[in-house]
C-alpha cells in the first residue's frame, strides 16, 4: 500500500466525520422542528388548513429558487451551505421569542386561521428540507466520488438516524417535565445550535482538506463569479430537467415519493388532531415519539440495509425497493383507516425514506455536472416537493374549490360532483404515481450504471477526463 493511497484513506475518513457531525446535528434539529412545524400549524391554524398551506408553499418556491439560484452565482458554491444554515439557525432562534409572546405565541390557545404566526412557523419550516437538507446533500455530492459514496453514504445517513433518535426523545422529555411555554422556546434554541454545529463541520471540511481532495467524480472548476458569461442562470438550470432525460427522471423519483408522502401523512395528521383536540403539549408529544421511533427503524435500514444492498447488488436494485414497498405500505393504509394504521404505516415509510431512499437517489447526482447538483438539485427539490405536495393537498381536500371559486360556480351541482370524484381518485392516483415512480427507478439506474462505466458526466458534452 502506497503511501499516496494512504494520503487519501485518510482524508477519506476525515471527510466522512465531519459530514457525518454536519448531517447528523442537521437531522437532530430537524427531528426538532418538524413535530413542531406540525404541532404549530394543527394547535394554531388546525388540519383542515393544511392542504392550503402547501398550496401556498407551491407558489412560494419558484421565487425561493430565483433567489437561491442568485446565491449561487454570488459565491462560492461550497458556502452556500453554509450560508442558508446560517439563515435557518438565526430565524428558528427568533421564533422560541415568538414562542413566549402572549399574543402570537403559545399563551394563546385558540385554533383559527387568523393566526399569522402559524402560517409563517410551518411555511418557512416547510422549506428545511429543501433549503439545508438539500443543499447539504449538494455539497456532498458535489465532493464525493462513485466510490465514497457507496462506502460512506451508509455511515453518514447511520449517524444522522442516531441523531434523529436522540433528538426527538428529548423533545418529547421536555413535553412531559416542562411547561410548554418552557420547553417549546427552548427545543427551537437547541435546534438553532444545532445548525451551527453543521455549519462549523462543513467549514472545517473546506479547511483541513485539501482542494484536490473535495473535487469529486466531475472535477470541473467553479465559475469564477468575476465572469458572468460563466454563470448559468435559474432558467437555464430549469431547462436542465426538460432537456437532460436523466434529470427529468430524478425529478419524478422526488415528485412521486412527495406525492405519496402527502397523501399519507395528510390521513395520520387528520387523525391525530382529532385525537388530541389541537392541544398542541398532546400534539408535540405524539408527534416527538412518532418522530423517535421512524428514526431508530431508520437507523436499521441505514446500518444493515443501505451499506449491505449497495455493496451486493448495487444502485439499480436498491432504486426499486422503495417504490416496491411503499405500494404495499399504500395498499394497507388504503384498505385499513385508523389512527393506529395510519401513524404504523408512516413510521415505515418515513424510516424507509431516511434511512434508505434518500443515500441511494442522492448517488444519481454524483456523475453529473456542478449546476445539475446544485440548482437544477435545488429545483428538482423544491418542485418536486411542493408541486407534488400541492396536488396532493388538493385532493386530499378538493372542497378547497368551493372557497376559491364564485358563490355562483361554487354551489353547482356538477362542482359538487367534481369534488367526489376527485376524491374517490386520490388513492388511485397515489399507487399509479409509485407505479411511475417503480418504471423510472428501473431506467435511472440502468443509465447511473452506463454513465460510470463509460467515465462520462451527465450534463456536459463529451467523456470525462480520467481522474
Amino acid at each position: 500500500m502506497n503511501s499516496s493511497h494512504l494520503v487519501n484513506e485518510g482524508y477519506d475518513k476525515l471527510k466522512t466525520l465531519y459530514l457525518a457531525i454536519a448531517h447528523g446535528a442537521i437531522i437532530a434539529a430537524y427531528s426538532i422542528v418538524r413535530p413542531l412545524k406540525s404541532t404549530v400549524f394543527l394547535s394554531f391554524v388546525g388540519s383542515s388548513f393544511l392542504p392550503s398551506a402547501k398550496i401556498v408553499s407551491f407558489i412560494m418556491a419558484p421565487i425561493l429558487m430565483i433567489m437561491y439560484s442568485k446565491l449561487l452565482n454570488a459565491t462560492h458554491r461550497h458556502k452556500v451551505a453554509i450560508i442558508l444554515f446560517g439563515i435557518y439557525a438565526a430565524a428558528i432562534a427568533i421564533f422560541s421569542i415568538v414562542m413566549i409572546n402572549p399574543s402570537m405565541g403559545l399563551s394563546n390557545t385558540i385554533t383559527s386561521p387568523s393566526r399569522i404566526t402559524g402560517w409563517i412557523v410551518y411555511l418557512f419550516l416547510d422549506f428545511f428540507n429543501v433549503m439545508v437538507l438539500e443543499s447539504f446533500w449538494s455539497f456532498t455530492n458535489s465532493i464525493s466520488s462513485p466510490h465514497f459514496a457507496s462506502e460512506k453514504y451508509s455511515i453518514i445517513a447511520a449517524a444522522a438516524r442516531i441523531a434523529g433518535i436522540i433528538s426527538p426523545l428529548i423533545g418529547w422529555a421536555s413535553m412531559v417535565y416542562l411547561e410548554t411555554i418552557t420547553s417549546a422556546p427552548l427545543l427551537c434554541i437547541l435546534s438553532s445550535m444545532l445548525l451551527v454545529v453543521a455549519m462549523v463541520s462543513l467549514q472545517q471540511i473546506t479547511k483541513s482538506i485539501p482542494e484536490d481532495h473535495l473535487g469529486g467524480y466531475n472535477k470541473d472548476s467553479e465559475p469564477s463569479i468575476k465572469d458572468p458569461n460563466k454563470k448559468t442562470n435559474w432558467l437555464d438550470s430549469l431547462k436542465l430537467l426538460i432537456r437532460e432525460p436523466y434529470v427529468g427522471g430524478i425529478f419524478i423519483l422526488v415528485y412521486s415519493f412527495n406525492f405519496v408522502s402527502t397523501f399519507a401523512d395528510f390521513q395520520m395528521q387528520t387523525f391525530v388532531s382529532e385525537y388530541c383536540n389541537n392541544q398542541f403539549r398532546e400534539i408535540a408529544i405524539f408527534m416527538f415519539k412518532f418522530t423517535a421511533v421512524f428514526q431508530v427503524l431508520g437507523y436499521f435500514f441505514s446500518k444493515v440495509g443501505t451499506h449491505s444492498l449497495l455493496k451486493r447488488f448495487g444502485l439499480p436494485f436498491c432504486l426499486l425497493v422503495s417504490p416496491l414497498v411503499t405500494f404495499g405500505l399504500l395498499l394497507i393504509l388504503i384498505s385499513f383507516k385508523s389512527l393506529m394504521v395510519a401513524t404504523l404505516t408512516m413510521i415505515v415509510f418515513r424510516a424507509l425514506n431516511y434511512g434508505f431512499n434518500v443515500p441511494v437517489r442522492e448517488m444519481l447526482f454524483i456523475p453529473t455536472t456542478e449546476t445539475i447538483q446544485f440548482k437544477s438539485k435545488a429545483w428538482i427539490s423544491s418542485f418536486g416537493q411542493t408541486f407534488s405536495e400541492g396536488l396532493s393537498s388538493f385532493l386530499n381536500d378538493p372542497s378547497m374549490l368551493i372557497h376559491i371559486l364564485p358563490n355562483a360556480v361554487g354551489s353547482s351541482p356538477f362542482l359538487i360532483q367534481t369534488i367526489s370524484s376527485l376524491a374517490s381518485v386520490r388513492s388511485s392516483v397515489a399507487l399509479l404515481l409509485t407505479g411511475v415512480w417503480f418504471f423510472t427507478s428501473y431506467l435511472l439506474g440502468q443509465k447511473y450504471d452506463y454513465t460510470i462505466k463509460h467515465n462520462k458526466v451527465i450534463g456536459k458534452h463529451g467523456e470525462k477526463k480520467p481522474l
